[in-house]
């Protein structure tokens, strides 16, 4: 992944996602989990898909109020959702929808040229932040390709 790629090959490779992981996971169970990672194939789909809810969220917010943004603590939210019991195609069906709404944040938030202020990163244009779901969605993916080597536990 390389943070100097274009607005467009960002929003891509994120309004891509649901497709690609789609094909990925296609004959997973999404239990699969890789030994040395946190969640399995359909936490990961999970963690993405709250991520872009979230951010997208988030560009609504500063379209349509202060700049600043909230954290969030991505393991208490796997804690609280219960990553591991939803099934895989819970988590593809969210992954779909929450790409919709980011898609549509990401325009108003263009139209509307906003800077975002994070509360560790500091000042971000909508570009970095798009830059950063871009790089979840790709770094994801790499460790959901890892999870799919080592089959599910029994049941």
């Amino acid at each position: 992944f390389s943070f100097s790629i274009s607005m467009q090959a960002a929003v891509s490779t994120v309004t891509g996602a649901p497709e690609h992981y789609g094909r990925l996971v296609e004959g997973s169970t999404g239990r699969e989990r890789h030994p040395d990672l946190a969640w399995s194939v359909s936490g990961y789909v999970c963690h993405v898909a709250d991520n872009t809810r979230i951010w997208a969220e988030r560009y609504a917010g500063v379209v349509h109020g202060p700049r600043e943004i909230a954290p969030y603590d991505e393991n208490l939210l796997a804690a609280a959702r219960s990553y591991s019991a939803i099934p895989l195609a819970g988590s593809m069906w969210s992954l779909s929808k929450a790409v919709s709404d980011w898609e549509e944040a990401v325009l108003q938030a263009d139209r509307s040229h906003v800077i975002i202020v994070h509360p560790e990163r500091g000042e971000l244009s909508l570009l970095d932040c798009v830059r950063s779901n871009a790089h979840d969605v790709v770094h994801h993916e790499w460790d959901i390709r890892r999870s799919l080597a080592f089959p599910p536990p029994a049941a």
